[in-house]
């Protein structure tokens, strides 16, 4: 067999393992962005009002919010 098509053959076996890797990292990032959400929460409730766990409630939701957009885009990239 000649080298090209050998190393056509192992380009070829590539793709399902990229894509696994890929799944992985999307997962790498929406769990960091939702522990980067947890603490930017945490600290706007500890400047606020430590005793109040609604403040805290209310700011996790608002993070989360500001980290949607960046968390579907990772996700869900859009093809050019």
């Amino acid at each position: 067999m000649p080298r090209s098509r050998l190393e056509v053959q192992h380009r070829g076996d590539l793709r399902p393992h990229l894509e696994e890797i890929l799944s992985c990292v999307k997962s790498l990032h929406v769990t960091l962005c939702a522990v980067m959400a947890d603490i930017a929460a945490t600290r706007k409730t500890i400047f606020d009002n430590s005793n109040n766990i609604e403040i805290y409630r209310t700011h996790l939701k608002q993070a989360i919010e500001t980290a949607k957009p960046l968390v579907d885009e990772a996700m869900f990239p859009t093809i050019l």
